[in-house]
């Protein structure tokens, strides 16, 4: 039996456009739209784009793979993992460089264990 080619996918739960709050990077926006993910300093210095190749709204994970970039974009790397947590509206990413493991969500709405800063780990607000 063929799979039904009519039933879509579930959209990813955060297409939107993000604006981020900390800990460290300079501020810039996230927006995750139709398969892509586009990260831009709110200066205009730099940006980076990106292919969602795989999502899970279930477990709180993606997968994305570099496509073009300008100025000392962030993040940095050709794939990466990531795994999120929406407590709306605010959203908590950490990633992994590669495809091959996701990162266990260390301190969901925080970027730091004790006094430690959580490498890959970003917060950010939903813009309306």
């Amino acid at each position: 039996m063929q799979p039904d080619a009519s039933v879509q996918p579930e959209a990813f739960e955060l297409d939107r456009t993000w604006e981020y709050l900390g800990p460290s990077d300079g501020p810039h926006t996230l927006e995750i739209s139709n398969g892509s993910m586009v990260y831009a300093d709110m200066d205009g210095q730099w940006s980076s784009n990106w292919t969602i190749t795989e999502y899970d709204n279930g477990l709180h994970r993606f997968q994305v793979v570099f496509e073009s970039g300008t100025g000392t974009y962030l993040p940095v790397g050709q794939n990466m993992s990531g795994t999120y947590v929406l407590n709306d509206p605010i959203l908590t990413v950490q990633l992994a460089n590669g495809l091959g493991s996701y990162p266990p969500m260390q301190s969901p709405g925080s970027c730091t264990e004790g006094s430690t800063l959580i490498p890959d780990c970003r917060i950010y607000m939903k813009r309306n």
